[in-house]
C-alpha cells in the first residue's frame, strides 16, 4: 500500500494504492471546533481507498450552507472522514490519520481564509487560496488543472 493509517485507538484503519488528488486546509468555523485549530486532509475518490472498523455518522451545515457527512471513530472519537454533499464523487481524510502525515510537503488548497486565525501564519504554500468555502465550480476547476 502507498498511504495508511487509522484513528487513535486502532480500530478504524484505511489504506490506498493512490496519492490524494490534492491536500487542503480548511480554516472554517466547524474545522476549528471539530479539531480544535483548523483542519489539513487529503482528498481521494470514494473508490481510491478502503476502510474498516467502526464508525459513527455526525451530519452539519457547512458554512457553505451544504451538507457535510462526517464520520467518527464511536471509541476514541476521531474524526475519520468528512463527505461533502455538494462534491457526493470526493471522500476527504484528515492528514492526521496518516501513519506518516510528514511525507506530505505543500498544500494545494487553502479554504475559509477569510475567518483564519490570527494566530495561524501563512505556512502552506497553497496553489490556491480562497476566502470562502471555494465553492463547487470552483473546486471543480481546481482538480481539472491538476489533470
Amino acid at each position: 500500500m502507498r498511504h495508511s493509517g487509522g484513528c487513535h485507538c486502532g480500530s478504524w484503519n484505511f489504506e490506498t494504492n493512490h496519492d490524494p488528488m490534492f491536500l487542503y486546509q480548511c480554516n472554517c468555523e466547524s474545522c476549528r471546533k471539530l479539531n480544535g485549530s483548523y483542519s489539513l486532509g487529503a482528498c481521494y475518490k470514494e473508490d481510491e481507498f478502503v476502510c474498516s472498523g467502526p464508525e459513527v455518522d455526525y451530519d452539519y451545515q457547512g458554512g457553505s450552507g451544504e451538507l457535510m457527512k462526517t464520520r467518527f471513530c464511536p471509541t476514541c472519537h476521531v474524526r475519520l472522514t468528512v463527505r461533502p454533499q455538494v462534491l457526493p464523487e470526493l471522500v476527504f481524510i484528515p492528514l492526521g490519520n496518516f501513519a506518516n502525515p510528514n511525507q506530505f510537503q505543500k498544500i494545494d488548497l487553502e479554504i475559509w481564509t477569510g475567518t483564519k486565525l490570527d494566530i495561524v501564519h501563512d505556512q502552506t504554500r497553497a496553489g490556491l487560496s480562497v476566502s470562502d468555502s471555494g465553492t463547487a465550480e470552483r473546486i471543480t476547476k481546481f482538480l481539472e488543472t491538476l489533470r
